[in-house]
């Protein structure tokens, strides 16, 4: 019996020589469905995301109630190859956080694969582009407080959805957010430019938008107030309802926000509360 038992423990011993300490630490981490899942989609999801704005993201979905098991959670994803973390960003709070291709294969054993990212992607999300993704998290962050927010899209989920639907959007939006007011949904493609493109690209994109069936809005963000209005500027007459922002503003007052609201040749100044209320009447 002893002899069995140490040929079975020295072959074990042999197999696990065959692995790095990084597939050791994956092997040992049991998942959650309920719990471990739902963060892995988060990450994914944010493509980038800071520790502070995932423990908010979870905690108004239901998923986390408890910071410290939260911190626990986290760290085990990013000792088991999940997840990895980088430097903080200011503003934003805590360590940043990405999928990683592990994480991805993990998603797709459960089912929650994408078509725009999998674990055989050849390109991984730039790190350059995290301040982006970042500060698109907070506007999510900042609507789920007015209690109006139905459903949030990411640019991820998005691309997949134009891959697989019959009536792709005109173009590939940095999020759309499904609005519940009135006992109806606003559907709000929310776009965030933290420079501006050239001009021939404004006309194309006001071209691929004028007959956008699936989207009652566009609301433009941008990094400061100054682009806000360079940026309406590029934009004559839209045929579908355009609303002109910074960012931090629309953080800041959310619904009470003022913006530049433009439609046809209507130009005003309208909250954001307000520009809702105008779309809503002739919304598709």
């Amino acid at each position: 019996m002893d002899g069995t038992n140490s040929n079975v423990d020295q072959n074990a011993g042999e197999r696990l020589g065959n692995y790095d300490t990084e597939d050791l630490q994956r092997i040992g981490v049991q998942l959650s469905a309920e719990r471990d899942l739902p963060l892995l989609l988060a990450v994914r999801n944010s493509t980038f995301v800071s520790h502070d704005q995932l423990y908010r993201l979870l905690a108004d979905s239901g998923t986390e109630h408890n910071r410290r098991c939260f911190n626990w959670r986290v760290r085990r994803l990013v000792c088991g190859a999940h997840i990895r973390a980088v430097l903080a960003i200011a503003p934003y709070k805590g360590l940043v956080y990405s999928i990683t291709r592990f994480g991805l294969a993990v998603l797709e054993s459960y089912g929650e694969g994408l078509v725009s990212i999998t674990s055989g992607s050849r390109n991984m999300p730039n790190i350059l582009q995290t301040p982006h993704f970042l500060e698109l998290n907070e506007v999510q962050l900042a609507f789920r407080k007015t209690g109006m927010l139905k459903s949030w899209k990411t640019d991820r989920e998005l691309i997949s959805l134009n891959y697989v639907i019959g009536t792709p959007l005109a173009k590939d939006y940095d999020a759309i957010a499904e609005l519940e007011t009135d006992g109806e949904t606003l559907r709000i493609a929310i776009e965030y430019e933290r420079t501006i493109k050239s001009a021939d690209r404004y006309r194309e994109i006001q071209n691929a938008i004028c007959d956008e069936g699936q989207i009652d809005m566009v609301l433009y963000l941008t990094s400061t107030l100054d682009l806000v209005f360079t940026l309406s500027r590029e934009f004559n007459r839209p045929a579908l309802p355009m609303c002109f922002v910074s960012a931090a503003k629309l953080r800041a007052c959310v619904l009470d926000t003022v913006l530049l609201f433009a439609y046809g040749s209507m130009r005003e100044t309208f909250s954001l509360r307000e520009a809702i209320v105008t779309v809503l009447p002739i919304k598709g």
